[in-house]
């Protein structure tokens, strides 16, 4: 086994407060206009087209936006053609802008950190193209030497053939040129993760729940301060002869290992100069800047459960004091998208075509709102409001008509599942060509409840029944968490019962943990876990069990299922619950309060009593009293 030559060397990023009234030099005030576009991932024309559009650029690509501020949210290379060309114009735009009282902004994405890192995994042949004037014969022989040293076992016709193959044309000018000391990287390698400009916020990924607290200042300190640590020690272990141009990326940690166990094998008992760049490099696998979590990286606000987000995203924007985040780095494919009500915009429309088969759009902001140009189009329209839904779609149906086909589709095969006191069947139903599965139960311990004069809390506070699987789906949709599957009453082989659609391509908890499976995708399970203890509270759920707690196994959401011992008509938290913390956002807050008398009785009368629909109000406000806030 290899030992890992590390040496104890503690970098420290301290966040030093300033007087409490100091102004931010990452909170902007913008008189005029603010221009903002998303991921251009090298889509030079698109994105040329669209700032001459808007107003930005002359016929010449010169600055013609007068006191605008233009903000990039990033990710202005990789995969396209054009990446050297919009970083070089956006470059010479900075230079211009303010001359004319403008501005350019740009927060770094994503593949800015990982090119400048050295991480090539997304550079387009035509990317290494377009550096291959600047790279000389020179250049590469000295590369190749190098390459040389580390690669031996074969003729130098041989390690050349392969030399040239791995490292086209043009792969060691793009290098340098990215480097801290390069015409582009010592121009990306100082530029801001968080941004505001008047009221809104603007980042690559999004803010996760270990930023949310964080000022623009402490966040962005702690990001550059990486960042740029990184490349100062890469640089300097590629000064001493350490590190060379050619190793790639994932590479890096067993080359320099190798490197280290070659030293001291040369030299026992001594420490090479370049150990503490060495140090610092390994260190730096765990740095924020290179965490799923950071704002660079984070898809949580922009995919997640708008519950589960919102959370973070409010507290976050209150402590900076904004109205709106701002993001790209996960594409819509076409339109500019509002989550959380607005409270944060999707501004990556997936410019690239050719990859992400979206548009080129850019949101503005002036005289206290904003608006959305897409390239083509003069009109001012608006961010589209997200359409969330966790639910299974049977061929694009929407819950009416999933309602419809489960009521009146043929049902074809019958069988039990085997597990569950209650006995459930999976039944499968079919009509038009199309089938669908759901679960059948139809256990009722205590019928025509919902409808008896003489219902006593005590007595029915055991209740078992197929109804109430109807009434949490109901009442779900009533809150817009899209958690509980469709389901409706009808009948099968003769018996009433609730059908429920059949969760598809997913795995409970007590599966997952006995298979050891571990939790993957973007949402937190913490997170969304909060969401399930304030729905349980307000069904007063005393029956949530590792088995009917699903996760999604793609992107591994959260699912509820089983709630036919629910809706309690106690005024308290279920046992389970009595000692969690609950936090609920200022919009869940909304949705929660929404909740009235009339509605709830509009909706679920035909499977609860009155009183249990008076316990689901009391339960919420306990929920509404005991929840912290943002």
């Amino acid at each position: 086994m290899r030992r890992l030559y590390v040496f104890v060397v503690t970098l420290c990023l301290l966040t030093v407060a300033g007087p409490a009234n100091a102004a931010s030099q990452y909170d902007i005030t913008a008189p005029g206009r603010v221009v903002a576009f998303g991921d251009v991932h090298g889509a030079y024309d698109d994105w040329v087209a669209l700032l001459r559009q808007v107003g930005v650029v002359d016929e010449q690509l010169n600055w013609a936006g007068g006191n605008t501020h233009l903000v990039s949210l990033g990710d202005l290379i990789d995969r396209g053609p054009g990446s050297r060309d919009v970083v070089e114009l956006l470059k010479k735009l900075d230079g211009q802008a303010g001359s004319q009282g403008g501005a350019v902004h740009l927060v770094l994405g994503n593949h800015e950190v990982m090119v400048m890192t050295g991480d090539l995994r997304y550079v387009s042949s035509e990317e290494f193209a377009d550096f291959a004037p600047d790279e000389t014969p020179a250049d590469r022989d000295a590369a190749f030497a190098q390459y040389k040293r580390f690669n031996s076992g074969a003729d130098d016709a041989t390690l050349r053939s392969a030399f040239d193959t791995s490292y086209p044309a043009g792969f060691f000018a793009l290098r340098k040129a990215y480097s801290t000391t390069g015409a582009l990287g010592s121009w990306l390698k100082d530029k801001p993760f968080v941004l505001k400009v008047n009221d809104k916020v603007y980042m690559h990924g999004g803010i996760a729940s270990t930023s949310s607290e964080e000022s623009l200042d402490s966040i962005n300190k702690t990001l550059k301060g990486e960042f740029q640590d990184f490349l100062e020690n890469m640089e300097e272990l590629r000064a001493e002869g350490v590190m060379p141009w050619h190793v790639d990326y994932h590479d890096r940690l067993q080359f320099l290992n190798a490197r280290a166990e070659e030293f001291a094998k040369l030299n026992p008992g001594q420490s090479a100069p370049w150990f503490r760049q060495l140090n610092a490099v390994f260190e730096a696998q765990q740095a924020f800047v290179f965490s799923e979590e950071s704002p660079n990286w984070y898809r949580g606000t922009a995919m997640c459960h708008p519950y589960a987000e919102s959370f973070n995203t409010e507290r976050f924007l209150k402590k900076v004091k904004a109205k709106h985040l701002v993001m790209g780095h996960t594409p819509t494919r076409g339109d500019v998208q509002a989550r959380k009500e607005g409270l944060a915009i999707r501004l990556d429309t997936g410019m690239l075509k050719s990859v992400y088969k979206g548009r080129a759009s850019a949101l503005i902001s002036e005289g206290g709102t904003h608006y959305v140009q897409y390239l083509g189009s003069s009109e001012r329209l608006q961010p589209v409001a997200e359409q969330f839904s966790l639910s299974q779609k049977l061929s694009n149906m929407d819950d009416a008509e999933l309602e419809d086909f489960m009521r009146t589709a043929e049902v074809i095969s019958v069988k039990d599942i085997g597990t569950g006191i209650t006995k459930p069947k999976r039944v499968t139903q079919s009509r038009d060509g199309i089938s669908n599965d759901a679960v059948f139960k139809y256990e009722d311990t205590h019928p025509r409840l919902e409808s008896k004069s003489s219902y006593s809390p005590r007595r029915n506070n055991d209740a078992d029944r197929y109804q109430y699987d109807v009434a949490a789906y109901k009442l779900d949709r009533m809150l817009g968490l899209e958690m509980v599957p469709t389901s409706v009453l009808a009948e099968v082989e003769g018996e009433e019962g609730a059908l429920s659609d059949w969760v598809e391509n997913a795995i409970n908890e007590r599966d997952r943990l006995e298979e050891n499976v571990p939790f993957g995708g973007y949402c937190n399970q913490k997170e969304q876990y909060r969401l399930r203890f304030v729905f349980d509270i307000l069904i007063y759920n005393e029956d949530r069990n590792l088995t009917n707690i699903l996760w999604t196994k793609d992107d591994f959401m959260l699912k509820f299922i089983d709630h036919s011992l629910a809706f309690r008509s106690t005024e308290k938290r279920p046992k389970q619950y009595r000692k969690v913390t609950l936090l609920v956002s200022d919009l869940l807050r909304a949705h929660l309060q929404s909740l009235s008398e009339a509605n709830l009785t509009e909706a679920l009368s035909a499977y609860l009593h009155p009183r249990q629909i008076e316990a689901i109000l009391a339960r919420r406000d306990l929920i509404l009293k005991e929840a912290k806030g943002t």
